[in-house]
């Protein structure tokens, strides 16, 4: 299993394994939303010249008005989010574009065995703003956990260069290394994922593709991932079906992955999960 969590100093992510626990799956879009706000796109030339000006897809970078802490956020041009902060916390959903302006609903989950700091285990958020496609979001959002602790602030978010480029199969398949727990994951050229954890004793599978050919800027992969053979406390992953998006980043060496996927087991409730692999 993946485990631990980072921050490099250029928006650089390490994300271990963070099993998030959740009744819904829906609150990145605190930061997500503001960016992916919906109108998809046309497929495009690499250089991106016919998709739409009304969508945030993309890569974005920034920091979470709530908390502070760092955030890195992965939008499809359907307006599907994934955003990770330092700390593991997660917030997924949707979000809305009119004109240059963006609005969004979302959910927001700490890791497993955690709490946000009033003992709430979840919270439910809205953010409002404008954009600049491919260039910056700024947004108000507001977030209120389910104890009924209320804050709010000012999102900024920068379009990420470090994950610009077309994403292919051929550009994420290779091995990585989880740097927490050292397990070796595989990603062959059709896209197929596999790995082993020697301490948990799970074993992962699953599929990775690229969410639209030749999309310029849009570095985003499609991920499903599946759970077995999990022992001790990581047995609730056990039949776990998980989905979300991957990216990938080269201006670094060595090359790096983010991944964070959402999904659920049979009699165990949601579940999220986001980690960092370094390619080998």
């Amino acid at each position: 299993s993946f485990r631990g969590h980072a921050y490099g100093p250029d928006h650089v992510m390490y994300l271990g394994e963070n099993l998030v626990l959740r009744k819904r799956f829906a609150f990145v879009a605190m930061i997500s939303g503001v960016l992916l706000a919906g109108c998809g796109g046309g497929g495009g030339g690499s250089d991106g010249s016919s998709q739409s000006p009304n969508t945030v897809d993309g890569v974005w970078t920034g920091t979470d008005p709530v908390s502070g802490l760092a955030l890195i956020g992965m939008i499809d041009q359907s307006g599907k989010f994934d955003f990770i902060r330092s700390d593991g916390v997660i917030y997924v959903g949707t979000a809305t574009a009119t004109g240059n302006s963006v609005s969004a609903s979302f959910d927001g989950y700490p890791p497993v065995g955690q709490t946000f700091s009033d003992g709430s285990p979840d919270g439910v958020g809205s953010l409002s703003g404008t954009f600049s496609r491919h260039e910056s979001i700024a947004a108000t959002v507001q977030f209120t956990t389910e104890a009924g602790t209320s804050s709010s602030g000012t999102l900024s978010l920068s379009f990420s260069t470090e994950y610009g480029g077309d994403p292919s199969l051929a550009a994420i398949s290779g091995n990585y290394t989880d740097k927490s727990s050292g397990d070796v994951i595989s990603v062959t050229s059709s896209g197929a994922v596999s790995w082993q954890d020697p301490i948990t004793g799970c074993v992962g599978s699953g599929t990775v593709n690229v969410v639209t050919p030749n999309f310029w800027g849009d570095n985003l992969y499609q991920v499903e991932l599946s759970y077995e053979n999990c022992q001790g406390q990581a047995a609730v992953l056990n039949g776990g079906q998980f989905s979300g998006f991957a990216t990938l980043n080269t201006t670094v060496s060595p090359a790096q992955a983010i991944v964070g996927v959402t999904g659920q087991a049979a009699g165990h409730p949601m579940y999220a999960l986001s980690f960092t692999l370094n390619r080998t």
